[in-house]
């Protein structure tokens, strides 16, 4: 979760005021928080970072965490509403802001993050039932066309494509190295995808494939 505020002061009122509620408490781990039994990562962004692409947590701020895509994916999130009575809106990333953030915080942590791998994959898969069949056979009918009428195959070219109109250069770089080194050998991101997924048809031919689509997708919308 991230949390887009001005300064560590802001952020501390805002953890101090969920601690005190009596259902959050700390770990060992900076940035993240239990829910009951839940573990959740709350990440400050925005001001708080200055011009830099990452922070560093205090007090020593020796533990450093990149922040890249975080303000994309707060830029091009939609408001849910939560509750009505008192109003609760959150602004929530949509699915490509959301898949550049799982990209960079796997190649971040990696190997600790498969997790990250799995949640892309499963965006990867299911952005052809997230409201872009239909576009598929509508606006982006040439994109189909060329993938054989593979919907799913295009569904994650056209994915690609929306994560590169969201991001700025720097983080467009990022986003293209990690791809770009993640098709090639030794393949740690496809290998952590079917590591996590074990399931029928999350083989590597197929899953590599579709991570060169994503990267197709990603490359072409930059041109």
């Amino acid at each position: 979760m991230g949390i887009n505020v001005a300064d560590w002061e802001q952020f501390d009122k805002l953890i101090d005021s969920l601690i005190s509620t009596g259902r959050f408490s700390r770990t060992k781990e900076p940035q993240r928080y239990l829910f009951g039994y839940i573990p959740i990562d709350i990440v400050p962004f925005g001001a708080i970072a200055g011009d830099q692409v990452k922070i560093g947590w205090p007090p020593e701020h020796e533990i450093f965490m990149s922040i890249i895509g975080f303000k994309e994916a707060f830029e091009n999130s939609i408001m849910v509403r939560l509750n009505s009575d008192p109003e609760l809106d959150v602004k929530v990333p949509t699915l490509p802001g959301l898949a550049v953030m799982k990209l960079i915080s796997w190649k971040e942590k990696y190997p600790e993050r498969a997790k990250d791998a799995d949640d892309l994959l499963l965006i990867m898969h299911e952005y052809e039932q997230a409201g872009n069949f239909d576009r598929l056979y509508d606006k982006e009918l040439n994109l189909l066309e060329e993938e054989g009428f593979d919907t799913q195959l295009a569904s994650i070219r056209l994915l690609g494509r929306d994560m590169a109109m969201i991001v700025d250069k720097d983080t467009a770089r990022e986003v293209s190295s990690i791809l770009d080194a993640e098709t090639h050998s030794p393949y740690n991101l496809i290998t952590n995808m079917i590591r996590e997924r074990l399931k029928v048809g999350s083989n590597f031919e197929t899953i590599n494939l579709q991570l060169k689509k994503l990267k197709q997708g990603f490359i072409e919308a930059l041109a």
